[in-house]
């Protein structure tokens, strides 16, 4: 549903385009007409003069109302989240999210993007954490050889672990629930699912929160962990085993997910008997 329109100028080229629209998808049309800067460092400004010139305009009155939300020192990044926000909020919250925007209840987008992130998750009153064992290696900066590291290396970078986590998170298109499809009775319990990291026992381990408007079934549950595991092997995990966490040994790598038998994800009350198992097997293995 395209909320927002827009023509974008730059040099002698025009672009007519609508949000909200896969971030690559817009990098890949402002390349199109010859810009290379990403959309966070575009703008909404028409001014003549301007390297890139944006013209917003809406065909609906819920986006003239998001408009106003949006001013000079607003991104085409922040027009693109704010729409794609608003056009893929949760059918429970959308009738209360419209009369809000229609009534001009928010000052920002800041505060329209934490409304919804407030009222989606009070949809999903049915919590539940799942944990992982975490792999760390450190790059060596000259040779590029990385080396693995122990927990307790993990654990002194946990708040830097958390605050990447966050950040890779941070946006409504980052929203790992929107990705799920395995299972249509699962997708419409499921609210929303963040990947952070907790200590438990003396140990850093992954933890991924999720929320649920119902409880999950047994055979639900063994289904959608599957799916996790997926998403910590090659999906979300895989993209963030690639960003870099600085330290004074060199960068720091962290995964949600290996090769080994050791390797588990397991619901919260789960967790103990799942450490026994895994444990026994080292030492079985030894």
């Amino acid at each position: 549903m395209a909320l927002l329109n827009a023509i974008i100028t730059y040099k002698e080229n025009t672009l007519v385009t609508e949000f909200p629209k896969d971030y690559l998808r817009i990098y890949e049309e402002l390349n199109s007409i010859g810009s290379r800067k990403p959309p966070e460092r575009i703008p909404l400004t028409d001014n003549e003069g301007d390297d890139i010139r944006v013209k917003l305009y809406a065909d609906s009155d819920i986006g003239n109302h998001l408009l106003l939300l949006l001013g000079e020192n607003s991104t085409l990044a922040d027009a693109n989240t704010a729409a794609f926000a608003v056009a893929n909020a949760d059918e429970d919250i959308r009738q209360e999210l419209e009369q809000n925007l229609l009534y001009d209840q928010y000052a920002n987008t800041a505060e329209l993007l934490r409304d919804i992130r407030e009222m989606t998750e009070q949809t999903g009153p049915v919590k539940m954490s799942f944990f992982c064992p975490l792999e760390g290696n450190i790059e060596d900066a000259e040779y590029g050889d990385l080396t693995p590291v122990g927990n307790l290396f993990l654990k002194s970078y946990a708040w830097d672990i958390r605050e990447l986590l966050e950040m890779e998170q941070s946006s409504p298109e980052d929203e790992m629930a929107q990705f799920y499809d395995d299972d249509e009775e699962i997708k419409a319990k499921l609210v929303s699912a963040a990947w952070t990291v907790d200590e438990y026992k003396g140990k850093l381990y992954g933890r991924i929160d999720c929320r649920f408007k119902e409880a999950l079934s047994e055979n639900e549950t063994e289904k959608f962990k599957e799916w996790l595991v997926g998403q910590c092997s090659d999906g979300f995990g895989e993209h963030f085993e690639q960003q870099p966490i600085r330290t004074e040994d060199g960068d720091l790598f962290v995964s949600f997910w290996n090769s080994s038998d050791r390797y588990f994800l397991c619901a919260e009350d789960e967790l103990d008997d799942c450490i026994e198992e895994a444990q026994g097997m080292r030492i079985g293995g030894m």
